[in-house]
């Protein structure tokens, strides 16, 4: 592994300095190591997680110390024949079941229970998950089951293979497999030698992307067949059934592309004016009220970018609805999660890697567990949300035990050969505890506004949090208020200390990495707070960031802008905006007299523009921007600057830009990292000071 990164990054250095394209395709077979398999691991693991990544290649096939057998964390003990949890892998406990020790298989018939972090029980982990709503549920309708809780967050398929096969240690009657969600195909920058020339020249044409686009699904569906297949093959060598669990995702609550952003694909200059031009057309319209109108200006938009920006289906799908379409708005919301381009690494189950699971699963004679049909059959809902899901595709209570249920009917079938009520399983899942429950909510409400899904849906879980459990709207979420509303860091604070007191929230804020490190704003998840308890507006939000306390403003800070491009960490010595406003929020001790600094520029502008600058909803200047770098300063009057919270908006000009796909090309070619997004705008500074 690391000779093959040493291989890749000398062949793309060398690329960079002769700058020859002919020979291109050679220097690609240089860092070339093998077409990539369908049975290798999923390109998921980015940013704070890319050491687990390195902590699971590190498992040398499951074996544990000297020859001792493993299943995953937990390594075999000589003297009992038990599997006890190695501190060898200690950073790997967080994303496992919090179990010290495996024992020997008893009287009981024992669930082998898989999967990824849909099946940990993301945002309840430890203290309540599916494994042990279905031990429970088991035990309502016959004989006693045990269930050994296996799942793994972050888990993708090859390791899923591997942990399969290693369970025939623990001598299971079933195999349970809770995933999907992980099965993808690696970014377009690892494509194998025999398709990265024909790859690249898709990348520079029109539609080429849609088609690249379409080639990714058909190998996440090709990586879906393997997987499948092969865990039967253990299942099968184990001579125990196999159930699989096929996931849902979040439908009607859950944004692909978050507020502020657009995910438009780079396209030809002409097509990115005209496409900038019938998507504002399709906003204006719907915001007054003319959802006809947008609906047509819309599908224009998405006839320009071919179907592959979740943007402009996501606007489809909100217009839809206000038509009463709520077929045709699901089928659009589904197909917004299915886009995969090269930003986009957020969990969720692809529509092609589902009806691979069903089609292949029937095949090798496993017992598919349809969570889609059994969500409809038990909520009759055809657009799954809030009521099963806390964020793209974790699940809350309700949703685990109609999960669980649906899967206690297949393990009932598989093991007994009888059958059991579905409603009465459900009623037989024990609920987690309202404390348990309400810190769930909390949690989702702190990790939906990381991820830009709104005001609304943030604070409808900060408020039910604290209806599950009244403490946690008394106590906890002033902590969380407090904990991220300064300038330092909130690890090195009092009240984030005392938050991680509780282990769910532990698991989450220590475990998950992006909080502790600074990489999302602070401000939205701020308001998020206040708006579901505004008796929280009375203290500052920001008490390190006031303006007439503090002589300037950074509004690139971390605390005000995400560093975060889309989902992936690009290296960056600028805010790239891909949207075509962007706003930037900040506090003022009082109305005064301010003095903006901007460096900006339109990447492959033509021509200069003008960049509007609004305050609070009024223009208050303009400054002109070009290809290159300008560095211009606009003075802000005292009488449009509120004492409080300040609103400042960029309206980026649709200017006339240069085609920057053959550029896009290149970089794939040298297997560099991939942005296959439109970029409206670039800030390399944005301070607001007292003017002098």
């Amino acid at each position: 592994m690391g000779e093959q990164i040493t291989r890749k990054e000398l062949a793309t250095r060398l690329a960079e300095a002769i700058k020859d394209r002919a020979t291109l395709p050679l220097l690609q077979l240089l860092c070339d190591a093998q077409v990539e398999g369908v049975g290798e691991v999923a390109d998921i693991w980015t940013g704070p997680f890319s050491s687990l990544r390195d902590d699971i290649l590190g498992f040398s096939g499951g074996e544990g110390e000297a020859g001792a057998r493993a299943v995953g964390i937990w390594e075999e003990e000589p003297t009992t024949g038990e599997f006890v949890r190695s501190r060898r892998h200690i950073d790997l406990w967080r994303f496992c079941a919090n179990v010290d020790r495996i024992r020997k298989k008893g009287n009981r018939k024992r669930v082998a229970f898989l999967g990824e972090s849909v099946a940990r029980g993301f945002f309840f982990s430890p203290q309540y998950g599916p494994a042990q709503v279905l031990e429970k549920q088991l035990a309502a309708v016959g004989p006693s089951v045990e269930v050994v809780d296996l799942a793994q967050s972050n888990c993708g398929p090859w390791w899923l293979v591997e942990m399969t096969r290693a369970a025939a240690a623990l001598q299971p009657d079933a195999i349970v497999v809770f995933a999907g969600n992980n099965w993808r195909a690696g970014s377009l920058s690892r494509a194998s030698t025999d398709a990265f020339v024909q790859d690249g020249g898709l990348l520079a044409e029109d539609g080429g992307l849609s088609v690249l686009m379409a080639r990714q699904q058909r190998r996440a569906a090709e990586i879906a067949e393997h997987t499948v297949r092969e865990l039967a093959k253990a299942a099968h060598d184990m001579g125990v059934p196999l159930i699989l669990v096929l996931p849902e995702i979040n439908v009607a609550d859950w944004l692909s592309c978050p507020i502020g952003t657009l995910d438009v694909p780079l396209m030809s200059e002409l097509d990115t004016v005209a496409w900038v031009d019938v998507f504002s057309e399709a906003r204006e319209a719907a915001d007054a009220g003319d959802f006809r109108e947008a609906e047509d200006r819309v599908q224009e938009a998405i006839n320009l970018d071919g179907g592959t920006c979740s943007a402009s289906l996501e606007l489809l799908a909100h217009v839809q609805l206000k038509q009463g379409k709520t077929r045709e708005a699901s089928a659009a919301l589904r197909r917004s999660r299915d886009i995969v381009d090269e930003t986009r690494v957020l969990p969720g189950i692809f529509s092609v890697v589902a009806e691979v699971i069903r089609k292949v699963g029937r095949e090798v004679g496993a017992l598919v567990v349809d969570l889609p049909h059994v969500y409809h059959q038990h909520f009759g809902n055809s657009v799954p949300g809030r009521g099963q899901f806390l964020d793209y595709c974790h699940l809350n209570a309700e949703g685990i035990r109609v999960a669980m249920a649906g899967t206690a009917q297949a393990v009932v079938q598989a093991l007994f050969h009888s059958t059991a009520d579905l409603q009465r399983l459900v009623e037989a899942g024990p609920s987690p505890s309202p404390e348990q429950e309400g810190w769930a909510h909390l949690l989702a409400g702190i990790h939906n506004a990381h991820w830009g899904q709104g005001t609304e849906i943030c604070s409808f879980h900060f408020k039910r949090a604290a209806s599950c459990y009244p403490p946690i709207g008394e106590i906890s979420i002033p902590l969380v208020y407090d904990a991220f509303r300064h300038g330092v860091p909130p690890l090195l604070l009092s009240s984030f200390g005392e938050l991680v007191k509780n282990q769910i929230a532990s698991t989450y804020l220590m475990g998950y990495g992006l909080i502790g490190r600074g990489l999302i704003r602070e401000h939205d998840l701020l308001k998020s707070i206040v708006a579901a308890f505004p008796s929280l507006g009375n203290i500052s939000s920001d008490p390190d960031f006031v303006l007439g306390e503090i002589d300037e403003l950074d509004l690139l800070d971390a605390h005000w802008l995400p560093l975060m491009d889309g989902n992936r960490w690009y290296r960056r010595a600028f805010k790239a905006a891909y949207e075509l406003e962007s706003a930037f929020p900040f506090f003022s001790a009082r109305s005064q007299k301010l003095e903006l600094s901007i460096v900006s520029r339109v990447p492959g502008a033509r021509q200069s523009g003008d960049i509007i600058v609004k305050l609070n909803g009024a223009q208050v200047g303009r400054v002109s921007v070009q290809d290159q770098w300008c560095d211009q300063r606009i003075v802000l009057d005292s009488s449009r600057v509120k004492q409080g919270l300040n609103s400042l908006r960029l309206i980026w000009p649709n200017v006339p830009r240069a085609d920057l796909r053959p550029s896009l090309k290149v970089r794939f070619e040298t297997g560099q990292q991939l942005d296959t997004r439109t970029h409206f705008g670039h800030l390399h500074e944005l301070r607001i000071s007292a003017a002098t």
